[in-house]
């Protein structure tokens, strides 16, 4: 069997001429498969944006009652409660108690500029 140049082309183009309908189907086919995998790319986003908004809004939820929480348990009558109970309703006396004084603001003294 010989083999000329000039028939190199010819027997490789007879190779490939069953494979012409799959060049003609191959366009169709990455079409379809990129807007499937376009398509599940978008709902694991969709998924994933969701999942985030609701732990988003359940910290948000979260961090409001441990705000409730930090003001209740800081209030005024809960610490008066809490010492009522420990010392026994024992009534607050002036050694427990703590008082602040706002001292009135020191007056400048007047400038001696001569005008």
């Amino acid at each position: 069997m010989t083999l000329s140049f000039k028939s190199l082309p010819k027997m490789v183009f007879e190779f490939l001429e069953p494979l012409q309908g799959f060049v003609l189907l191959f366009p169709f086919l990455g079409f379809f498969f990129f807007h499937v995998w376009q398509g599940l790319e978008k709902a694991k986003l969709q998924r994933y944006i969701h999942e985030r908004a609701t732990t988003k809004e359940e910290l948000k939820r979260k961090n409001d009652e441990l705000k409730i929480g930090i003001v209740s348990y800081t209030s005024a009558e809960r610490i008066e409660t809490l010492y009522r109970r420990t010392y026994q309703f024992l009534p607050i006396s002036l050694g427990n108690r703590t008082v602040t004084i706002e001292l009135p603001p020191i007056p400048e003294s007047p400038s001696k500029s001569n005008p």
